[in-house]
């Protein structure tokens, strides 16, 4: 496999490019690091190994696509889902084939790879010596798997309805335990599973509080922000954002009036933004009971990743046949600064 050389990001302020694989040779080596832009998960195809990683700069002047297979001279998968940071390490979570590769988040070279009791993995999150990763097939299998971060398997909890998003909040470990399932039978509807998020402790990685959400709508999404956990659920008419301490289980509900399907939520510079099931991307003070009327902007395609990163908002329009594009705007007026291409299934954004 030949590794195409390309410039070191230090030269390559207006250079869009990318690494290309071939049969040739391996002692060409990508010669870039990837501190100080974003990393950019393309989830792959389903049957097919096209997972991988793009970046770009911070002032998006330059963007690298494959930078796994560049650095690692190795397929990384068939289906990237998300990925977590802790200290200089990156762990890439691949729902398909199992598996978890650690990675340095600068270097992007491969450290470890975790397969134990793995599977379907979803998400991640970090509390002191641990590691926890949700594995949820929507079936059979929702659970909670805690590892020690020598890697070393722990134990896993398990949940009866799903196991989908985890985060760390104010020293615990919240778990969205329900979201969205479908009718068994045409037009196969979303259905809710129920309203349930679960509260792990560390010290004892045990259940500490099941929190009992109101029944509006799906619950679709779960984020931490300054020690406390925010959810969003949403129904045809109205969505909602509880905030949850995960210390007393308690929660307080901001109404998104007239603004229905919410389903992404981010948070930047103390302000929220979420997107809704017709493109539209919306911004809100945290705490404020003042809720938007008007979009930010409304975005193009299939709006699959999404995340806003000091003042610009990322949006993918995604394709699981051919690469994806991503458009990048102005978070304060919507105007767009930017579009390029990633890979299949654009699905995430992480400032690095």
């Amino acid at each position: 496999m030949n590794i195409r050389k390309i410039l070191t990001l230090a030269f390559a302020a207006t250079l869009l490019f990318n690494v290309s694989c071939t049969n040739d040779s391996t002692d060409e080596v990508l010669e870039t690091t990837f501190e100080n832009g974003i990393l950019i998960t393309n989830e792959g195809g389903f049957t097919t190994p096209t997972a991988e990683v793009s970046f770009v700069t911070n002032d998006l002047s330059a963007v690298a696509n494959k930078i796994y297979s560049g650095k690692n001279n190795e397929v990384l998968g068939n289906v990237l889902q998300t990925i977590g940071f802790d200290s200089d390490k990156a762990y890439l979570v691949s729902n398909v084939p199992n598996k978890i590769d650690i990675v340095n988040r600068y270097t992007f070279k491969k450290q470890a790879t975790v397969t134990t009791n793995l599977q379907n993995p979803r998400y991640i999150a970090f509390s002191g010596s641990q590691y926890y990763v949700t594995n949820n097939n929507f079936f059979d299998v929702m659970k909670l798997n805690v590892y020690n971060k020598d890697n070393s398997f722990v134990k896993s909890i398990s949940f009866a309805r799903s196991a989908e998003k985890v985060v760390e909040a104010g020293g615990n470990i919240v778990v969205q335990t329900d979201g969205v399932t479908y009718e068994s039978t045409p037009p196969y509807s979303e259905l809710p599973t129920g309203y349930t998020i679960t509260i792990v402790k560390p010290s004892t990685n045990v259940v500490d509080n099941t929190v009992t959400l109101p029944s509006n709508g799906i619950i679709r999404d779960l984020i931490s922000y300054n020690g406390d956990a925010y959810v969003l659920a949403s129904d045809n008419t109205n969505s909602y954002i509880y905030k949850i301490n995960s210390t007393t289980g308690t929660y307080t509900t901001t109404t998104l009036t007239a603004i229905p399907q919410a389903q992404k939520l981010r948070v930047d510079g103390n302000k929220f933004y979420f997107t809704n099931s017709s493109n539209k991307i919306y911004s809100m003070t945290v705490g404020s009971t003042s809720v938007p009327t008007t979009p930010i902007v409304t975005t193009t395609g299939n709006l699959y990743g999404f995340n806003v990163i000091d003042g610009k908002i990322f949006a993918s329009d995604a394709s699981f046949t051919a690469d994806s594009k991503v458009n990048v705007y102005n978070a304060t007026n919507g105007s767009l600064l930017k579009t390029f291409t990633t890979g299949i299934g654009t699905n995430g954004f992480y400032k690095n």
